[in-house]
């Protein structure tokens, strides 16, 4: 039984070491990797006419505000009575 244990101290160390140089091994591949830009074409999103139309719009003066006046609240309703038992 001692061996067993033994044993299976000695697979968890290994696992954990190969595990940790897996985990330094793609860390140093992903910051060390040559970055390219990645091109898009416009066309793949959306279509475009590339006729745009310029409509002039003669901007009319704001109206005057109105006062606003504060709305009437409606009485609180009473709770009814409580009935004496």
């Amino acid at each position: 039984m001692k061996n067993f244990k033994k044993v299976l101290k000695v697979i968890a160390i290994i696992v954990a070491i190969v595990g940790a140089a897996a985990g330094i091994y793609l860390a140093i591949k992903k910051l060390t990797e040559k970055k390219t830009p990645e091109y898009f074409d416009d066309n793949d999103f959306f279509e475009c006419d590339n006729e745009i139309e310029i409509v002039e719009v003669n901007e009319e003066p704001a109206p005057a505000e109105e006062e606003e006046k504060p709305a009437k609240k409606a009485p609180a309703k009473k709770k009814a009575a409580k009935k004496a038992e």
